[in-house]
């Protein structure tokens, strides 16, 4: 198929995938000049069943519609053949996706738990948006979720299981003996050919869970008939006991989803969101604070209170360009081509007839998470600082930190934004759960156009210090990371806990 022209339109490159369910192909879109992915579905995928190719284009219409970060978008979709001789076959045209699947993941590593309710939780929150739409995938499995470089988990092939399912027998066998779906992560109730719900695919959400947290799919029979026999009978040993240690609450929510009766299993994938994110602050191991006299750390961020819901949008009337998911990376020369300098905006809301007094703080840090030197430590009293490459200016409710990344250390490896509640209000007993609307945004300096943005409607109840996003220095140029984490004692806490040397008095 390669250099082919498929519908006149998108040139067919390499071969990037294949499976049951299709052929994957890099392709160019000629008329838009962009890449994208191209699968195709052949004629005996579908049984030569007449109406497979309605069903396919009313799948694809479902699916363009789904808005979610979570989800791989769909471009076009439709039935065509490269010559009049030629077998006809289905295609879809989505964005084309860099990263790796989790199935590449799990052949590498046994990811951090961490990484684990992160990305369980994207893959839950796509299937929310989906169920929402009337849409089961079917077929959810580790090879059809990819993490790219931004850090997300996007989910792949949403209704083509379902077309596929219809033209055969109904998610049971094919005539060929193919299992319309992958037994491994398949509920017994598609096994056996009984209706399939939103509860299906949480069955096999817990599958996925499972593998993740424990290197290997909860049933490893050893032929297809006994497999099946497991994920219909047998109950799985809990992943505590393949990964010592593991917190109990891993045990209760992935027993919970591989429940054999469906109504046992979770009400939703969005309660399971939540409940991964709750799991995923937990699994988060916190930097403990440094001294003060050492200015070394161990850096890993954390997020904050998983009761806080993640901005839709821009608060800002002129906002909303491109709003960021907690976790989610983005690189500054998509956003920015060819600029070094723009601006990072922390900005938030106040009650109003209420005074809070809310300040705004930056550290230059190394790759151990340490700052340089004080002086890189940008705040109040030290808001521009010469040779940083950061400066601190802006009036409230906004302050606004003007970077210069070639003026940046070679050491330079993050630059941390924070917001920090006043030292009189939080002795007083006040935290940032008083401000609604915390956001970083950044803005090009050239006309002060939105580019991203990234927040919570309110603050973290009890925490009087919050990070919101970093700049982190890659080897192929310089990120926003929209990661965060909340410090109890406020700006005093962060800045030891970035290797700032704080007075004793101060």
């Amino acid at each position: 198929m390669r250099d082919r022209i498929l519908e006149g339109r998108y040139r067919i490159g390499e071969r990037i995938g294949a499976g049951a369910m299709g052929t994957v192909w890099e392709a160019l879109d000629l008329r838009l000049e962009r890449q994208v992915a191209v699968k195709v579905v052949g004629a005996a995928a579908v049984g030569r069943d007449p109406r497979a190719k309605e069903r396919f284009e009313r799948e694809a219409k479902l699916l363009a519609g789904l808005s979610s970060p979570f989800i791989v978008t769909v471009h076009d979709a439709g039935e065509s053949r490269f010559d009049e001789a030629g077998e006809r076959f289905l295609f879809l045209v989505m964005e084309r996706l860099r990263g790796r699947s989790l199935e590449q993941v799990l052949a590498d590593e046994l990811p951090p738990l961490g990484e684990v309710a992160r990305w369980g939780e994207h893959i839950c929150r796509a299937l929310a948006v989906a169920h929402g739409s009337g849409v089961v995938h079917r077929d959810l499995k580790p090879a059809n979720v990819m993490v790219g470089p931004d850090g997300l988990a996007r989910v792949l092939d949403f209704g083509i299981a379902a077309v596929l399912a219809e033209s055969t027998d109904h998610a049971r066998l094919t005539s060929t003996g193919v299992v319309v779906g992958t037994p491994s992560y398949m509920s017994p109730e598609q096994i056996e050919g009984r209706t399939v719900d939103t509860r299906s695919d949480l069955y096999s959400a817990g599958c996925v869970l499972y593998a993740l947290a424990t290197g290997r799919p909860p049933f490893l029979g050893p032929s297809l008939y006994q497999l099946l026999r497991q994920q219909m009978e047998e109950e799985p040993v809990p992943p505590s006991v393949l990964r010592p240690g593991l917190p109990t609450a891993w045990d209760e929510l992935i027993l919970a989803m591989l429940a054999k009766p469906s109504a046992a299993r979770p009400d939703s994938a969005a309660e399971v969101a939540e409940r991964l994110r709750d799991l995923s602050l937990r699994s988060a191991d916190v930097p403990p604070a440094a001294p003060a006299d050492t200015g070394t750390v161990s850096y890993q961020p954390t997020r904050v209170d998983p009761r806080s819901v993640l901005l839709a949008n821009c608060p800002r009337p002129e906002g909303g360009r491109l709003p960021l998911a907690t976790g989610q990376r983005m690189r500054l020369a998509e956003v920015l081509p060819g600029a070094d300098t723009f601006r990072v905006c922390l900005d938030w809301r106040t009650p109003d007839g209420v005074a809070v007094d809310v300040d705004g703080s930056a550290f230059v840090v190394d790759e151990a998470g340490a700052v340089l030197s004080d002086e890189h430590f940008v705040f109040y009293n030290n808001p521009e600082p010469e040779a940083v490459g950061v400066r601190l200016g802006g009036d409230d409710p906004e302050a606004v930190f003007t970077v210069d990344l070639p003026k940046l250390a070679e050491r330079a490896e993050r630059v941390v934004f924070a917001l920090s509640l006043d030292e009189e209000q939080s002795d007083a007993g006040g935290d940032l759960s008083l401000v609604s609307l915390l956001h970083a945004r950044l803005l090009g300096v050239a006309n002060d156009a939105e580019l991203l943005c990234y927040g919570f409607p309110a603050g973290p109840p009890g925490a009087t210090g919050l990070t919101i996003g970093e700049l982190v220095r890659e080897e192929d140029g310089w990120w926003f990371s929209a990661v965060s984490r909340s410090f109890d004692g406020g700006l005093a806490e962060a800045a030891m806990t970035y290797g700032v040397s704080v007075e004793a008095d101060a």
